[in-house]
C-alpha cells in the first residue's frame, strides 16, 4: 500500500483476484488472516496496527473495495465503525474483528451495512468462511453483467389535509406497525426539520445529521444516512431534526433523491411525515400517499382539494384517505358519507376519538400501537401495516384488504 506510515507493518499474500485491505492488531491475528485470504483468492495487504494508525493509513489511500478492521483495541465497536466509514465507498465490503462479545453490537454493526462481526481471537477458517461471504455479497449473479439489484424499499407519505388533523400521529403508529408487521427494516422521516414532533412521540432525541445530510448531497451514502439516524425500535429508525426556527432547513431537489434512493436500498418501508406546505414539492418520490382529515366538513373539503391537486400531478399514484377522530359526533359521520357521494375516496380507516389514550400516549412517548396494542385503534394501524406489506408482495392473497382494494384501485 503506497503512502502507508512506516510504523504499520504490511506483508501480502500471493496475487488473486481480489484486492483486500486488513488490518490487525497483533501479529497473531496478521497470520490467520493471510492463511484466511490465500485460501479464498484474495490478495490481501495485511497491516499490523491499532485503530488510529488504521485510520492514517486509509486517509493516505483510494478507498478498498474489501476491508477488514480489527477494533479490538475500541470499548466502542461502533464508535470505531463509524470512524473507518468516512474512509470507505458505498460499495465497500467491511469485515470487523473485536473483543466485545454481545449480539446488540452484532446486530447494530450488520444494520449500519457491516458484513461481519468476528470476535477475537480468529482462527483462519472462520475468518476465510466470513472473506467468502463478503465476496459472494459483491459478486454478480451468474449470467447477469452486474450485481443483482435488491428489491427497493416502498415510501409511504402521510399528509394532514388540515393542520392539527393528525397527521404525525398516523405516521408514527403506521411506522411502529410496519415494524412488527412487515418484514425487514422500516424508517420514518419527518421532514419538518423546526416543529416536527415524531421524535417526541417517540421519546428518542432527533440526531443531528438531517440537515448536514440534505446540505452535502456529495457525501451521501448509506453509512452517512445510518450515523443521521436514530434506532427507534428493534426494526424502526428514525431520520428527523430540530433546527433553530430562524434557520432555512430546505434542502435541494439532487439531495432528497439521493437521500430517498438510499432509504429504499437500506429499508423495506420508508414512512413519511409531510408538511402539508411540501406535499406537492415531494408527491413524485413516495409510491403510495395516505391523506389524514377530520370528519368536518372543512377538513373533508380540503382532504378531497389536496386528493384532486395530487392526482393532477400524479395520475398513477395510489392515494388513500384516514379519517382521524371519527366518532366523536354524529354530524362527522354523515359529513364522511357526504364527502364520498361528492367525490372523496372511501376511507381506508376511520380512527376513533379517545382523547384519554391520546392524552396518554402524548404525556408517556409512546404510541398507541406500543401503548395499548390491543386498542381499536391499535388493530387498525395493524390492520394498515399489513395491507401496505402484502401491497406489491410477490404472492398476493386470494382475497385482498379493503386498503389493498384502494391503494390498488388507483382512481
Amino acid at each position: 500500500m503506497s503512502g502507508a506510515p512506516s510504523h504499520l507493518i504490511a506483508t501480502a499474500a500471493a496475487p488473486a483476484e481480489r484486492p483486500l485491505m486488513a488490518f490487525a492488531t497483533d501479529e497473531v491475528t496478521r497470520g490467520q488472516l493471510e492463511r484466511a485470504a490465500a485460501e479464498t483468492g484474495f490478495a490481501a495487504q495485511v497491516y499490523v496496527g491499532g485503530w488510529d494508525q488504521a485510520l492514517a493509513a486509509l486517509a493516505d489511500v483510494a478507498p478498498p473495495a474489501f476491508l477488514v478492521i480489527d477494533l479490538s483495541d475500541q470499548e466502542d465497536v461502533v464508535a470505531g465503525v463509524n470512524a473507518v466509514a468516512e474512509f470507505c465507498e458505498p460499495g465497500t465490503r467491511v469485515l470487523v474483528l473485536g473483543a466485545v462479545n454481545d449480539v446488540a453490537t452484532y446486530r447494530t454493526l450488520l444494520d449500519m451495512g457491516v458484513s461481519d462481526y468476528l470476535v477475537k481471537p480468529v482462527a483462519a477458517p472462520q475468518a476465510a468462511a466470513a472473506l467468502r461471504r463478503m465476496a459472494k455479497q459483491a459478486a454478480p449473479v451468474e449470467g447477469q453483467t452486474g450485481t443483482a439489484a435488491a428489491p427497493e424499499g416502498r415510501v409511504t407519505g402521510v399528509v394532514g389535509a388540515r393542520g392539527g388533523a393528525g397527521a404525525t400521529t398516523v405516521a408514527v403508529n403506521l411506522a411502529v406497525a410496519l415494524a412488527s408487521e412487515a418484514p425487514g427494516k422500516t424508517a420514518l422521516v419527518d421532514l419538518d426539520l423546526r416543529f416536527g414532533t415524531a421524535a417526541m412521540m417517540l421519546d428518542v432525541e432527533p440526531g443531528r445529521g438531517f440537515k448536514e445530510a440534505l446540505d452535502n448531497p456529495q457525501r451521501l451514502d448509506s453509512l452517512f444516512v445510518e450515523r443521521a439516524m436514530v434506532r427507534a425500535g428493534d426494526n424502526l429508525a428514525l431520520l428527523a431534526g430540530e433546527e433553530d426556527v430562524a434557520s432555512d432547513p430546505l434542502a435541494k431537489d439532487a439531495a432528497l433523491d439521493v437521500l430517498f434512493g438510499l432509504l429504499r436500498q437500506t429499508f423495506g418501508h420508508v414512512v413519511v411525515d409531510v408538511p402539508r406546505w411540501q406535499l406537492m414539492a415531494h408527491v413524485a418520490r413516495f409510491d403510495r400517499l395516505f391523506l389524514v382529515g377530520e370528519p368536518t366538513l372543512a377538513g373533508l373539503r380540503d382532504t378531497l382539494r389536496l386528493k384532486e391537486a395530487v392526482k393532477a400531478a400524479r395520475p398513477d399514484l395510489a392515494v388513500a384517505v384516514i379519517v382521524n377522530r371519527g366518532g366523536a359526533a354524529k354530524d362527522g359521520e354523515l359529513a364522511i358519507k357526504d364527502a364520498v357521494r361528492n367525490g372523496l375516496p372511501r376511507p381506508a380507516c376511520v380512527l376513533p376519538e379517545d382523547t384519554k389514550l391520546a392524552a396518554r400516549a402524548q404525556a408517556t412517548g409512546q404510541p398507541v400501537v406500543a401503548l395499548q396494542p390491543r386498542s381499536r385503534t391499535a388493530g387498525l394501524f395493524r390492520d394498515l401495516a399489513r395491507g401496505l406489506a402484502l401491497d406489491g408482495a410477490e404472492a398476493a392473497p386470494a382475497r385482498r384488504s379493503l386498503l389493498q382494494a384502494i391503494l390498488g384501485g388507483r382512481k
